[in-house]
C-alpha cells in the first residue's frame, strides 16, 4: 500500500476525497507504461540502480508523488528480489572485520610498520571459502536493502497499476480513519457472508445490526479511536477496503481525523469506479472445506448441499455457517465446522453455537482441539469429531436425523 506521505487528497466543505488518477488519460497510460519498462529493464540489476533510473525518470516533474505511488506499488506487489550472495554477507562481515581488528591498523599505502590493507583481508577471507576477492567484495554488504537484485518482475498493465494506484489512495485514507459507517443492502447472502468473513479475519472492531432481508448496518472502528498499536490496526482497516468493492450495492461513510484537528468526511458507494485486485472468494474458505465439498458432490444422498449458507444475526455480531443442505422433502440444515485452535476463538465459537439455538444444526469439530464432548452438551443440534477431513457419511447421518420440525422456516 501507500504511505500516508503519498497520498493526495482534496477538500470540499465537510467531505475529503482522494486525488484519484483518470486511468483513461493518455498521458497516465504513458507514465504508468515507462514505470513498467524501467522495472522490466532493470531484472538482475540492483535495487540502487532500479531507484536512480526512477529518479531520472522524475526529474523535475509536478507530479513526481503520482510516480513515486505507482512505483512502489510495482515494486511491493510485483517485484521479487533476491540477495546476490552465496555466503551469508553477516557472516563474512564478521570474518572481515575479526581479522582486521588482529591486524591493526588496516592501511591504504601500506608501509613496513602497517603492511596489512583492505585487500590483504579480503584475500585471506576469499581463501577461507575458495572463491574470487571480487566476490567478496561484492558480497560484503550485499544483504543492504540498496543491493538486493531484481531477480523477477511481473509486468502488469498500465490498466492494472492505475486502477491499483486509485484503490491504494483510497486505502491510504484509513490510516486516520475515527470510525467508518457501512450499510449494505440486497447483497447475495455468499456476498455478505464474503464481507463478514474479511471484517472477522482482520479482526475489526465491529457492531452489526439488521438482517438479510432489510440489509446491514455495520459499525467500524478506526484507528483514531486505538490507545496503542493503531498503525496496525490502521493497516487492517486499509486492506479491508478492496474486499468491500466486491459488494454490489452499499454505501460507506468515514469520518477521517485532518492534520489540523478537525474531521473530514470520505464517502464512497457502489456507483465508484475503483476495481477491486481481491479475488471473489465467494466459494470456500479453506482446503478443507473444498475438499469436503468435492467429495459430498459424490456422495449418495438426497441432499443437495448449497453455496449460499445462511446468515444468523445474533444482534452484536453473525453467525455464518460453512454450508448449507435442502432436503427434497423439505428440510433444511447447515454445517460448521470447527477447525481452528485458539481459546478465544473457541469460547466465542462455543457462544455463538448457544446463542444461535438451532437444531438444524450440524457441528464437525476437529480432534486436534482442545475440547471434549460435553463442552458441546448444552448446544442444540448434531455434534461429531473428525481426525483429519470430514466424511460426508457422517455428516448425511446426522443430516437424516434432523426432523421437519427441528428445521426454521422463512
Amino acid at each position: 500500500m501507500l504511505t500516508s506521505d503519498l497520498l493526495l487528497t482534496r477538500t470540499r466543505g465537510p467531505y475529503i476525497n482522494p486525488c484519484y488518477v483518470d486511468t483513461g488519460s493518455d498521458r497516465m497510460v504513458d507514465l504508468a507504461q515507462d514505470l513498467i519498462d524501467i522495472f522490466n529493464s532493470h531484472r538482475n540489476k540492483t535495487r540502487r540502480e532500479l531507484h536512480a533510473a526512477l529518479d531520472a525518470r522524475a526529474g523535475d516533474a509536478t507530479d513526481y508523488r503520482i510516480q513515486r505511488g505507482l512505483a512502489k506499488l510495482l515494486e511491493d506487489d510485483r517485484c521479487e528480489f533476491r540477495i546476490a550472495s552465496l555466503i551469508d554477507p553477516a557472516e563474512l562481515r564478521a570474518q572481515v572485520f575479526a581479522l582486521a581488528r588482529e591486524n591493526h591498523p588496516v592501511v591504504r599505502e601500506p608501509d613496513l610498520i602497517y603492511p596489512v590493507t583492505r585487500a590483504h583481508i579480503l584475500d585471506q577471507v576469499a581463501l577461507q571459502h575458495q572463491v574470487p576477492v571480487d566476490e567478496v567484495a561484492d558480497s560484503l554488504y550485499a544483504d543492504l536493502a540498496d543491493n538486493h537484485v531484481l531477480e523477477g518482475f511481473d509486468p502488469p498493465t498500465p490498466d492494472w497499476l492505475l486502477n491499483r494506484y486509485n484503490v491504494a489512495l483510497a486505502q491510504a485514507m484509513f490510516y486516520r480513519c475515527a470510525r467508518m459507517r457501512l450499510s449494505v443492502h440486497r447483497n447475495l447472502p455468499v456476498r455478505y457472508r464474503q464481507l463478514f468473513k474479511f471484517i472477522k479475519f482482520f479482526r475489526l472492531i465491529h457492531d452489526i445490526r439488521g438482517d438479510r432481508d432489510a440489509g446491514y448496518e455495520i459499525f467500524l472502528d478506526g484507528p483514531v479511536s486505538m490507545f496503542r498499536l493503531s498503525q496496525k490496526y490502521g493497516i487492517k482497516m486499509a486492506v479491508f477496503l478492496p474486499a468491500l468493492l466486491l459488494c454490489i450495492r452499499w454505501k460507506m461513510e468515514a469520518e477521517i481525523a485532518l492534520t489540523d484537528g478537525r474531521k473530514g468526511l470520505f464517502v464512497l458507494d457502489e456507483n465508484h469506479t475503483l476495481v477491486s485486485h481481491y479475488k471473489d472468494q465467494t466459494v470456500y474458505d479453506s482446503l478443507l472445506e473444498e475438499t469436503f465439498a468435492s467429495r459430498f458432490e459424490k456422495a449418495k444422498t438426497d441432499w443437495v448441499l448449497e453455496r449460499e449458507t445462511e446468515i444468523i444475526n445474533l444482534k452484536d455480531t453473525v453467525f455464518i455457517p460453512d454450508f448449507a443442505f435442502h432436503h427434497p422433502d423439505g428440510r433444511t440444515a447447515l454445517l460448521e465446522i470447527v477447525g481452528f485452535w485458539h481459546p478465544d476463538y473457541l469460547r466465542r465459537k462455543l457462544d455463538k453455537l448457544r446463542r444461535a439455538d438451532r437444531r438444524d444444526l450440524v457441528i464437525a469439530v476437529s480432534r486436534d482441539l482442545n475440547v471434549q464432548e460435553g463442552d458441546f452438551n448444552d448446544i442444540p443440534g448434531h455434534v461429531f469429531f473428525f481426525k483429519n477431513r470430514i466424511q460426508p457419511g457422517d455428516v448425511i447421518d446426522r443430516l437424516d436425523q434432523i426432523q421437519p420440525e427441528d428445521c426454521v422456516k422463512d
